[in-house]
C-alpha cells in the first residue's frame, strides 16, 4: 500500500490518495493512478515502485520538466523516497509515503488558549486610548470637548480595524485561516510602541531640550512599519522569510533615504529645523530657562558670528 499526497501551497495536504498495489503511475493522463491536474506535469510523468530492500523509489519516466525535490534545483530521474521532503513535478507538490510511514505524535489540545491572547489584545488597547486621551488632555488650551477626544479616537481604530482586515484577507487567502486576533495583536504592539516613543521624544524634545528624537522620529516610524510587515507576512506563510525580511528591509532603507532626502532639501530650503507642533504645560519643563541677561548675551555672539560671515562672504571687488 502506498500513499500519495498532493500539497498546497503552504506544504499542507490537500488532497491524499491510497494505492493498494507495489507500483504507483502518476501523470496527468487518465490510464495513472493518480491523475494530477497541472499542465505542467507530463501524461505519464512519475513512476513509484518498492526496491527489492524494502524503500519506496521513484521514477521519473521521461517528462519534459523534470522531477524535482522542494528547495532543490537539481533534475532527479530515479531516486529513493524518503515521506519527508516534498516532491515536485511541473508546479505540483506531492508527498509519497509508505504506510508504515511515522507520524509525529498528537497535539496537546491547550485550555483557555485564545484567553491569553484577547487579555493581551484588550490591554494593549486600553494603553493605546490612554496614551493618546492623556496627550490630547495635556496640550488642550482651549474648552475641553467630547470630540476633542473621540474624533482622533475613532480615527485610529478605523485604521487600525482597515489596516487588520486586508492582512487578515491575505491570510485567508495564502494560508487558508484568516488569523484576525493575530495580526491585531500584531499591528496594536507596532502602535503602542510607536506612540510611547513619539511621546517620549516630544517630552524630551520640550522639557529637556533633545531634539533628536522628534527630528529622526521618521526612523522610528519606518522601522516600526517594517516591523508590522515582516510580522504581517509572517502569518500569511512561514515559508521564504528570509526573502520577505530582505523585502522588507530594502523597503524600510528606501523610506528612511527618501524621507531623509526630502527634510534635507526642506532645511536647505525654508532654513528652518523640525520642531514639535504640541505646546505642553509648563511644570513639564524639566530643564530650567535662561534668564534675561543670557538670552541677549547668546544674541549677542550670534550677531558677532553673522557679521563676521557676512565680511568674510563679500566679493575681494567690494572691499576695495
Amino acid at each position: 500500500m502506498i500513499w500519495v499526497e498532493i500539497l498546497s501551497r503552504q506544504r499542507e495536504v490537500a488532497a491524499r490518495f491510497r494505492v493498494v498495489a507495489s507500483e504507483v503511475r502518476i501523470g496527468r493522463g487518465y490510464d495513472n493512478d493518480v491523475v494530477i491536474d497541472d499542465p505542467y506535469v507530463a501524461a505519464k510523468h512519475l513512476r513509484v515502485y518498492r526496491h527489492d530492500d524494502g524503500h519506496l523509489v521513484a521514477e521519473d519516466v521521461g517528462s519534459a520538466n523534470g522531477t524535482f525535490l522542494d528547495g532543490n534545483r537539481t533534475r532527479l530521474s530515479t531516486f529513493t523516497v524518503d515521506g519527508k521532503q516534498p516532491i515536485r513535478i511541473g508546479q505540483t507538490y506531492l508527498h509519497i509515503r509508505d504506510v508504515n510511514h511515522e507520524v509525529e505524535r498528537e497535539r496537546l489540545a491547550p485550555t483557555g488558549r485564545h484567553a491569553l491572547p484577547i487579555a493581551l489584545t484588550i490591554a494593549l488597547a486600553l494603553v493605546l486610548v490612554g496614551i493618546d486621551a492623556l496627550k490630547i488632555w495635556l496640550t488642550q488650551t482651549g474648552e475641553a470637548r467630547l470630540s476633542a477626544y473621540l474624533t482622533p479616537l475613532l480615527t485610529v481604530a478605523s485604521a487600525l480595524l482597515v489596516w487588520v482586515g486586508l492582512w487578515a484577507l491575505l491570510c485567508r487567502i495564502f494560508d487558508g485561516r484568516a488569523h484576525f486576533l493575530r495580526n491585531l495583536l500584531i499591528a496594536l504592539i507596532g502602535t503602542v510602541a510607536f506612540s510611547v516613543f513619539n511621546e517620549f521624544a516630544l517630552y524630551a524634545a520640550y522639557a529637556w531640550n533633545w531634539p533628536d528624537g522628534v527630528t529622526y522620529g521618521y526612523v522610528a516610524a519606518w522601522l516600526s512599519f517594517a516591523g508590522l510587515c515582516f510580522f504581517h507576512l509572517r502569518e500569511v506563510g512561514r515559508k521564504r522569510l528570509w526573502l520577505k525580511g530582505a523585502a522588507v528591509a530594502l523597503l524600510m532603507a528606501g523610506g528612511i533615504a527618501f524621507t531623509t532626502l526630502q527634510q534635507s532639501e526642506a532645511a536647505s530650503d525654508f532654513g528652518r529645523a523640525k520642531t514639535a507642533h504640541w505646546l505642553l504645560p509648563p511644570m513639564l519643563r524639566a530643564v530650567p530657562l535662561k534668564d534675561e541677561d543670557a538670552f541677549f548675551k547668546d544674541i549677542g555672539n550670534l550677531k558677532a558670528r553673522l557679521d563676521s560671515d557676512r565680511s568674510q562672504a563679500q566679493p575681494a571687488d567690494a572691499r576695495l
